[in-house]
């Protein structure tokens, strides 16, 4: 079984604050990525319940994770995107304070620093979890699940 975990803390410096993406199995961890959610305005505690905010934490959505599949969306044409899009699931939920949330997935970093909610690398970073998750489609692997976690 693979899994992924985000993990970052919440706005501990002025600016874009970066968080790690790594790929799990039951044997110990495969690989690390540094990545990003958000915008440097939009990364404070709380902010997941809001548009534009953090991914919020599958716990705080009701849901035991979120699923990321191994299969890209192309969105070559997709400002911001520019490439494959790892689309997660599920499409739309709701935080425990009512925020309406969704549209998420991995992709590189194509437009200014950060996203609206969507983890997202910058390019060498993308382009190696690429080549993780087309190994895992290769083996059969349709889905992974996704842990998220803030302190």
């Amino acid at each position: 079984m693979f899994f992924l975990i985000f993990s970052a803390h919440f706005d501990r410096d002025k600016g874009l604050d970066y968080g790690r993406l790594s790929l799990n199995s039951e044997d110990g961890m495969i690989q690390i990525w540094m990545a990003t959610t958000s915008t440097a305005n939009k990364q404070a505690p709380e902010s997941f319940h809001q548009k534009g905010g953090m991914i919020p934490p599958h716990y705080r959505c009701g849901i035991p994770c979120w699923k990321v599949s191994t299969t890209p969306i192309p969105m070559p044409h997709v400002q911001g995107v520019a490439g494959n899009f790892y689309k997660i699931d599920p499409h739309l939920v709701k935080t425990d304070k009512g925020g309406e949330r969704g549209d998420f997935g991995i992709h590189l970093d194509a437009n200014t620093p950060g996203s609206l909610g969507c983890i997202v690398m910058n390019g060498d970073r993308f382009h190696s979890f690429e080549a993780e998750m087309k190994k895992l489609a290769g083996q059969g692997v349709k889905q992974i699940p996704l842990f998220v976690q803030y302190s």
